[in-house]
């Protein structure tokens, strides 16, 4: 952009510009900002003075190297601050994992602090009533009649009913002890079926039931206190019945429903 500062005359040009002032005729040259005079009258009047401004529209290659410069400092500049923030983000994502994962663990830890303090009461609450030595007739007799009952089942199903007879010999309800519970019966009516149709003499007792037992005995207690339960396919309908009217069903695990 050219401008006269005196002559109130603005001219823009690529090459070159004329200007007039209202004596004077000038030449202004934008690309090396000079001015050539043509008119006799300049020098006296001084009207024409010329001041020349940087063209906007016509570049030297200076210039230009100079703005192309400035535009990669400028996107570097832009670059670095996108991978700044990329980088604080990813940084904050990792920090969030990690704390999720700490209070994940710490979670994990306090509910096995709480399992292992319930499994040592019930543990010791088990010693008062029942014989857990490998080969003690109460540990022999439970798990007997876990095989006969749930020996189809996965090793928590077993853990499962060997904690509901565990469960009656501490309940007032029952007798207080192993064997008085498994042979409970009333006339020829036992409270377990494979006493009565003999299943119970006949099992092999397997390693998955003895484990199964030992875990049982040592305190794993799922049951939430359940007393009773039943394969509901294979139960007497009036079975069925007593246990829907009479009692409160827990859960089902396997193919076995647990009440209490």
């Amino acid at each position: 952009m050219n401008r006269i500062v005196k002559g109130a005359v603005t001219a823009l040009a690529t090459t070159g510009v004329i200007i007039w002032t209202p004596q004077n005729q000038a030449v202004a040259q934008a690309p090396t900002g000079s001015a050539v005079v043509v008119g006799e009258h300049y020098e006296s009047s001084g009207t024409g003075e010329i001041t020349l401004l940087p063209n906007q529209i016509y570049r030297t290659e200076e210039q230009i190297e100079k703005e192309e410069q400035e535009s990669e400092n400028a996107l570097a500049v832009q670059n670095a601050a996108k991978q700044k923030i990329a980088s604080l983000a990813a940084s904050r994502e990792d920090r969030i994992k990690e704390e999720k994962k700490k209070a994940e663990l710490l979670r994990k830890k306090r509910l096995a602090e709480k399992k292992a303090k319930q499994e040592a009461r019930r543990r010791k609450a088990i010693a008062a009533y029942v014989s857990a030595s490998s080969g003690s007739r109460d540990r022999k007799i439970l798990e007997r009649i876990v095989e006969a009952e749930a020996g189809g089942e996965s090793i928590r199903g077993r853990v499962l009913v060997a904690n509901v007879v565990l469960n009656r010999v501490k309940s007032k309800k029952f007798p207080s002890s192993v064997e008085g519970v498994v042979f409970s019966h009333s006339g020829s009516r036992y409270q377990f079926s494979p006493i009565s149709d003999g299943r119970y003499y006949t099992v092999r007792v397997s390693s998955g039931t003895r484990k199964a037992v030992s875990m049982a005995l040592n305190g794993d207690d799922p049951s939430q206190g359940a007393l009773y339960f039943m394969e509901r396919s294979y139960a007497d309908s009036s079975n069925v019945s007593w246990f829907d009217r009479a009692l409160n069903r827990l859960f089902r695990y396997g193919c076995h429903e647990f009440y209490k």
